[in-house]
């Protein structure tokens, strides 16, 4: 937990935002008393009922239904309609799980990392499961050696990810196209090669670009997969031959559509990012 200045911390409740990695600790003050570290201010009749002060130059001003947030590093308040907009109370018993943003390769002096998670949405909440992220290497090469078919023009090429079950083990080095893969997911709900990514941008921010798109979901089937364990990033030409393989994510677990809708929601800092170092 996050630790004020006068030394008060607090346990509450578990809550994922809409695009974090990690889950955060927030208490909805309500009354006098539910956050230990908010004072009242002496003056009734006023819109802001109480004062958080993190520090001599951190001050929060709250009304009541406003919620303290601590994030391990901050401590900061977020207002009552905001909150119940961008954040998801997460059932205690899968905080621990961690995304394990993997470095997937050093090019020359560009370093590439490919980030992702899973949420399983079931009856009693939202898991999240531990994911690496790893690119194929052919893929790289393809970018520089002039290869045929072996160019990603990621914003513009139709992007897919297929679901695929423990059973196929990915091979970074000598797996190229779809056609390499095995043990592809069957299901209501899931469609042969897997889904579309809507919306992919390619951007450039100072030393950074990254590659972006919606996040992929299969909704809810009693007749749908339970086995996935693989998905792979992929352009597709409509032939498994020619579909060339760009990366691959596995999660720590079986996964599935059964009792809950799956999504893979790419990292906040985009599915890709290449950084100069």
């Amino acid at each position: 937990m996050a630790t004020l200045k006068k030394n008060v911390t607090v346990e509450g409740g578990h809550y994922l935002k809409a695009g974090a990695l990690a889950s955060v600790v927030a208490v909805r003050w309500a009354k006098d008393g539910d956050y230990p570290a908010v004072q009242r201010y002496p003056i009734e009749g006023r819109l802001y009922k109480g004062l958080l002060e993190v520090s001599p130059k951190e001050r929060y001003s709250l009304k009541f239904g406003d919620w303290v947030v601590e994030d391990g590093e901050h401590v900061y308040v977020v207002d009552e309609e905001r909150f119940a907009r961008e954040y998801k109370e997460v059932p205690e018993k899968i905080v621990a799980p961690k995304v394990k943003p993997a470095v997937a390769a050093l090019v020359v002096l560009i370093a590439a990392a490919v980030l992702a998670r899973l949420l399983f949405t079931q009856d009693d909440g939202v898991y999240l499961f531990s994911v690496t992220h790893l690119m194929y290497y052919r893929a790289l090469l393809g970018q520089w050696n002039g290869l045929a078919n072996s160019v990603f023009d990621l914003d513009t090429d139709t992007i897919k990810v297929s679901a695929h079950t423990n059973t196929y083990s990915p091979n970074q080095d000598t797996h190229e196209f779809f056609s390499d893969l095995t043990n592809e997911v069957t299901g209501t709900n899931y469609t042969a090669g897997g889904a579309t990514l809507a919306s992919p941008t390619v951007t450039r921010t100072t030393g950074t670009v990254t590659f972006d798109a919606n996040d992929v979901v299969w909704t809810q089937s009693g007749a749908g997969f339970s086995t996935a364990r693989k998905f792979a990033v992929y352009r597709s030409t409509g032939a498994g031959a020619t579909s060339k393989l760009y990366s691959v994510v596995t999660a720590d677990a079986d996964v599935g559509n059964v009792t809950g809708d799956l999504t893979i929601q790419w990292n906040a800092s985009g599915i890709s990012t290449w950084t100069t170092t």
